[in-house]
């Protein structure tokens, strides 16, 4: 060009925006750096004529800021010329003229929605150069390479958009050269997917995808051979969305089969293949289970983090600048600012970049649009309440059911796609034409993807990205309410299906409330409906079996109950004979009771007879004293018959004694008859009960309750007699005047103490009734509360009261929760527990408002939870948080154990569950640290409550004080001074050394949970159990 000739206005192609006036210039200042020739005329033609196209782009440029920009960047070559002793245009920006906005054609739109980018449209792509680095240095040292990240972080975009062009460009030596097969998603069949892959033209597809399922189920180097063998060079095989290998595919023969022939083709010593994945982080756990895969995966591994504010302003702006599409000023700052630290939030930039796109006005995106469109975060949202909103209602009733239809929950974390096949929306009743033309309104709204098939009932149906299942609050309620129902559902497809492989074995079939709930749909596919059909059958079947049994077992309770009652009535008969000689007994003590009085009358007469005779001998006597021969031989006479009284006094006195000894006889014999008279009372007692029993029961009781009355009268019988046998043997004797002494009562030991209260605790233990836990029964006592010194504590005495024989394990607090529907706000305006949502480090999953343990852990311990969600799961089911007193007294007992099995031995894992690997923390571990409940009893306390050394801490109610020990509350009441605003917890957890696991260890927290990511490691180990009060 020459120095002296300047461009026609008509020759003029100016710059159509700032950003390409500002490259434009930073290509001259290079070139200008370069050179240092200012004799070089190359160069200042290239600068005039930048000049003329800077000046001829004002009449494009309507920001500000860009138009004060491109201003300077002219004066700056302006001035260059000058100083280079040239002359050039006046470099004075042209006003802007909105007669210049062009209209831009629909075709050329730079975004692409809720899809994925791919090599179709690579080269609109931005944002992720460093990303894209990454990984093509994994090309270079791993065989197996990962892009591992969260649900629209764009692992997909980065490997489809970003480094398979690259790698196809030959950016890497000889990349260019290598064979790239199609990607492919493995989906509920991933051999198939794969051999569908491999399949050579001419091959028939009903015949060639059987065979090779079966030989990579038989031989896992069968992948490295087909590629072998259609391949010289390195082949290149892309898996995306590879979660769906543990998610959609329920057969684990043929998961196990797909990964070993990947294992098989990473590591072949032949050609230097390579496998490339895309895999949500939340489903990174499930690689646990095949250790060799997740060894290489981690090598390979780049981890897909959200984009800076730099990246997202590129890829915004570069694909705008592609098309001549522009922004209000200050707009794609808000953009990005809405969205920068998000890593979920790709999809929705794109989505409402789309939306702005559709909106714009000529080449340009407005305030006033994105404002409508409610920014980044609403615009999914409204966009498809909008969608919805017009429909019909007929039509939103099948909307729903369509986008019901296309979600699924994944193992019970949150819920994601699933593809549909046409056909299968076909099945739910609704007329076909309708069902397309709701499709058809959800397609072209971006909201549903279709994938086309070999005909029209075979396309593919699936929602364009989970954000819109996070992000549209409709669909979210949808889903909630009908969490239980999904997953029902699509365990009912997956029992069908897995009935069928087993050669439909009635084993399989369903059964109770299975069967019931699968009665319910009206959608079933044909083999579900054969699988419900068999199921029916079986059922049928199994009731008459069960009648049939149960009128044997009618029969033979007859036969028993008729046998029953003939023992029964033989047991009457000889109760009825015992009854009779009972009454004899009583008629003869009667007789002999009579006999003794007439005896005593008897004596009595006989007594006063020999005292009559007396008196007149002596009168006589005394008469007759004058006549000496007389008185001698009347002397003579009155002593022998004074001898003779006397002998017969004697015997009379020994007749009464024989009657006082008869009357004794009589007297027992009396109380004889008392007790026969109580046994006859006890025996109308029972035969009443009896009565009563009979008039309310079947024949089969009848019998039973009379042979039971019938033996317990025999054995009452039994008893009195030995009881009076008894008396008998201890009754003073009045000749020795004295009566026997008992033995003083012995106090019993610690030992048998406690061996009663253990025994105590599990014949009064209580099952609560709200989560059918046990309480056992903890005696009160008196015992030594805590230690200064390892020596010796503080008195304190206890109620009795009762407490959970184990901690609260997950299911039971899952339970809890879908009670009363919440857990952030509802314990105490906070936090109740951390959930799946919040962190890692729990097996308590929210699946959308919808609380359930992970899957092999619902009997374990509760954790991460707050002293709040403790307290309100004790007072939901009746009860409270333990003292800190009642806690230790029901670990240590009355003898002050120092661990709640004894002082011996030293802790094993048999006994508890600490670290026993002292010193060494063991935070890789997520939920392997955590036993069930109830899985050490040989480290039950001696009341037999479990666990409570290790496993979880427990929160108890006491506020923290260190030296809450010194002067404790005889009573045990809790230490209520709140100034530490920490709670206590004992037991230590699964990472405690044996010293933290003692009886007497103390802990102490925050009650509340603030921050996931700070408290969710610090709460780990974090559980409870709760306590009751007897007089409850």
């Amino acid at each position: 060009m020459s120095t002296d000739k300047l461009q026609t206005p008509e020759e003029i192609i100016p710059f159509l925006s700032y950003l390409s006036l500002r490259d434009t210039h930073r290509e001259l200042l290079k070139r200008r750096r370069e050179e240092q020739d200012n004799e070089n005329t190359s160069l200042w033609d290239d600068v005039k004529d930048f000049l003329q196209r800077g000046e001829a782009a004002g009449a494009f440029l309507d920001i500000d800021e860009e138009r004060q920009g491109a201003q300077n960047l002219l004066d700056y070559w302006h001035n260059q010329l000058y100083h280079a002793g040239l002359e050039g245009p006046e470099a004075i920006l042209a006003e802007f003229d909105p007669t210049t906005q062009p209209e831009i054609p629909d075709s050329r739109c730079p975004y692409i929605g809720l899809d994925a980018f791919n090599e179709s449209n690579f080269h609109l792509f931005f944002g992720r150069s460093q990303l894209i680095e990454d990984l093509m240095r994994q090309v270079t040292v791993n065989r197996l390479v990962a892009a591992i990240g969260p649900s629209g972080s764009g692992k997909s975009s980065v490997v489809l958009a970003g480094l398979l062009p690259r790698l196809k460009k030959g950016d890497l030596p000889g990349s260019a050269l290598w064979h790239y097969y199609p990607t492919i998603v493995p989906g509920s069949a991933p051999l198939a997917r794969l051999a569908r892959l491999l399949q050579p033209e001419t091959a028939a597809t009903e015949e060639w995808v059987p065979d090779q399922i079966e030989a990579f189920r038989e031989n896992s180097e069968h992948l490295v051979n087909l590629i072998d063998q259609s391949n010289p060079n390195p082949a290149i095989l892309t898996i995306d969305q590879f979660e769906e290998t543990f998610t959609l595919c329920h057969d684990e023969e043929e998961r196990r089969a797909f990964l070993d022939n990947i294992l098989r083709l990473v590591s072949s010593r032949g050609q230097r293949h390579l496998v490339i994945l895309t895999m949500r982080v939340d489903y990174e756990s499930y690689l646990n289970k095949v250790p060799l895969f997740q060894s290489l995966f981690e090598q390979g591994q780049v981890r897909v983090a959200a984009m800076n504010g730099k990246e997202l302003w590129e890829a915004i702006e570069k694909p705008a600048d592609l098309v001549g599409l522009k922004f209000e000023e200050g707009l794609i700052d808000a953009l990005v600012r809405e969205i920068v630290g998000e890593p979920a939030a790709l999809p929705l930039l794109q989505f409402t970049l789309l939306q702005l796109w559709d909106n714009r006005e000529r080449n340009r995106v407005t305030w006033e649009t994105y404002r409508r469109l409610g920014g980044v975060m609403q615009a999914l949202a409204n966009t498809a309440d909008h969608v919805y909103n017009t429909l019909l209602p007929e039509e939103q009733v099948t909307a729903r059911r369509i986008l019901l239809r296309i979600v699924q929950p994944s193992a019970g974390l949150e819920f994601t796609r699933s593809r549909v096949p046409r056909r299968v929306l076909y099945q739910s009743g609704e007329a076909n034409d309708r069902i397309d033309r709701v499709l058809e309104k959800l397609i072209q709204a971006r909201l549903v993807r279709l994938t086309k098939g070999a005909t029209p009932i075979d396309d593919q149906i699936e929602i364009a990205h989970e954000a819109l299942v996070r992000n549209w609050p409709r669909l979210g309620e949808w889903l909630e309410e009908a969490a239980v129902s999904l997953r029902q559902r699509q365990r009912l497809l997956a029992q069908a299906e897995h009935w069928d492989r087993l050669g439909r074995d009635d084993g399989a079939l369903l059964r109770g409330g299975l069967l019931a709930d699968a009665l319910q749909y009206d959608d079933l596919s044909p083999l579900e409906s054969e699988f419900v059909k068999a199921s029916e059958e079986a059922k049928a079947a199994e009731e008459r079996e069960k009648e049939r049994i149960r009128q044997r077992e009618l029969e033979q309770a007859k036969a028993l109950a008729q046998e029953q009652i003939r023992v029964a009535q033989a047991e009457r008969e000889r109760a009825d004979a015992r009854k009779r000689e009972a009454v004899a007994l009583q008629q003869r003590t009667e007789a002999l009771e009579l006999a003794a009085r007439r005896n005593r009358l008897f004596n009595i007469a006989l007594l006063v007879t020999l005292g009559l005779a007396v008196g007149a001998i002596f009168l006589f006597v005394q008469a007759n004293r004058q006549q000496a021969d007389k008185i001698a031989a009347l002397n003579s006479e009155a002593t022998a018959v004074a001898a003779q009284s006397t002998a017969v006094a004697a015997q009379s006195m020994a007749e009464a004694g024989q009657s006082t000894a008869v009357v004794a006889q009589s007297m027992a014999e009396a109380g004889q008859s008392t007790a026969v008279a109580g046994l006859e009372i006890a025996t109308v007692q029972i035969a009443t009960s009896e009565a009563f029993n009979v008039a309310r029961s079947t024949e089969v009781a009848k019998s039973e309750e009379t042979a039971v009355a019938s033996t317990a009268t025999a054995q009452f019988v039994e008893a009195l007699n030995a009881q009076m046998t008894a008396t008998a043997q201890v009754t003073p004797s009045r000749a020795s005047g004295s009566l026997s002494q008992s033995a003083p009562t012995a106090t019993p030991s610690i030992q048998e103490l406690m061996d009663q209260y253990a025994l105590d605790a599990q014949l009064k233990a209580i099952v609560r009734e709200r989560d059918n836990a046990t309480m056992l029964y903890i005696t009160g006592g008196t015992f030594a509360f805590g230690t200064d010194d390892d020596d010796r504590g503080s008195a304190v005495t206890l109620n009795s009261f009762y407490i959970d024989q184990a901690e609260v394990t997950v299911r039971r607090y899952a339970g809890f929760l879908n009670a009363i529907g919440s857990y952030r706000r509802n314990c105490d305006g906070g936090y109740c527990v951390f959930t799946g949502v919040e962190t890692l480090y729990t097996s308590l999953l929210n699946n959308l408002g919808t609380y359930e343990a992970r899957p092999s852990y619902e009997t374990t311990p509760v954790n991460q939870v707050s002293w709040a969600g403790a307290a309100a799961y004790c007072e939901w089911v009746g009860g409270r948080l333990p003292t800190e007193a009642e806690w230790e007294y029901a670990a240590r007992g009355l003898d002050g154990r120092i661990y709640p099995w004894g002082n011996t031995p030293e802790p094993n894992s048999l006994l508890a569950n600490y670290n026993i690997s002292a010193g060494r923390a063991i935070f890789n571990q997520v939920f392997a640290p955590f036993e069930t409940v109830n899985a050490l009893p040989d480290g039950a306390s001696p009341f037999g409550v479990y666990a409570m050394s290790g496993g979880v801490m427990e929160w108890v109610e006491d506020w923290y004080s260190e030296d809450a020990y010194a002067d404790p509350d005889t009573n045990g009441a809790a230490y209520a001074d709140n100034s530490s605003g920490e709670r206590v917890l004992r037991g230590g957890f699964w990472n405690s050394a044996a010293a933290d696991i003692r009886t007497t260890s103390r802990f102490h927290l925050d009650p509340e949970l603030t921050s996931p990511s700070l408290d969710a490691e610090v709460y780990w180990g974090v559980g409870f159990r709760c306590v009751r009060d007897v007089t409850n």
